[in-house]
């Protein structure tokens, strides 16, 4: 009896786990981020020592609206939020000023195989 509910739980957790390696759902992944995590895969794929091998993109909510940051430990470049529409949101301008404050619910999108990050 244990070896059928073992063997059931092991076939139920294989079929109910997305085929994605997106965290979230990928109907909720914008296409232009799905492109950019594309190239970091090929680019991975091709040298595993490079720099994206170490990022992640996670998605918060601000205002009711999600936002998208990429994230590396390793890399100088700003985690300056993208909107849904892949646009680099300026957080000193309004209605942008409370962003880093405010902004919630944090998901990771994609995290490549190296990130040691948040």
């Amino acid at each position: 009896m244990k070896k059928i509910l073992f063997l059931f739980t092991v076939t139920f957790l294989c079929f109910s786990c997305e085929k994605d390696y997106y965290l979230i759902p990928s109907n909720e992944v914008p296409e232009w981020l799905k492109e950019k995590i594309s190239k970091d895969e090929a680019t991975i794929k091709s040298d595993p020592k490079l720099m994206p091998n170490y990022g992640a993109w996670i998605r918060y909510e601000f205002q009711g609206e999600k936002y998208y940051e990429y994230d590396n430990p390793l890399s100088s470049l700003s985690r300056n939020p993208y909107s849904q529409d892949g646009v680099r949101v300026n957080t000193t301008v309004a209605p942008f000023t409370d962003y880093w404050a405010d902004k919630c619910c944090e998901k990771f999108v994609w995290k490549a195989p190296n990130y040691q990050g948040i």
